[in-house]
């Protein structure tokens, strides 16, 4: 397999970008559960254990921020 073959390869098998997606697929149940009054660090950290989301902390935040917060303050 050449170069190029392998780093395709590669490049499907990783994570990068996983974070972003499975945010997406959670993002109305966080959106409820911070309705709730179920802080950000408490939702993360149980996806996050749960291995349903690979991100760190930050960036969990930042998209809860962008996806989220701004879309109800709108």
């Amino acid at each position: 397999m050449g170069l190029i073959e392998e780093l395709h390869a590669a490049k499907k098998k990783s994570p990068m970008g996983n974070g972003k997606i499975n945010f997406f697929k959670y993002m109305h149940e966080i959106e409820e559960a911070l309705n709730q009054g179920y802080t950000a660090m408490d939702i993360w950290t149980l996806l996050h254990n749960k291995g349903e989301l690979q991100i760190k902390y930050n960036q969990f935040s930042v998209y809860v921020r962008k996806y989220i917060k701004e879309k109800n303050d709108e």
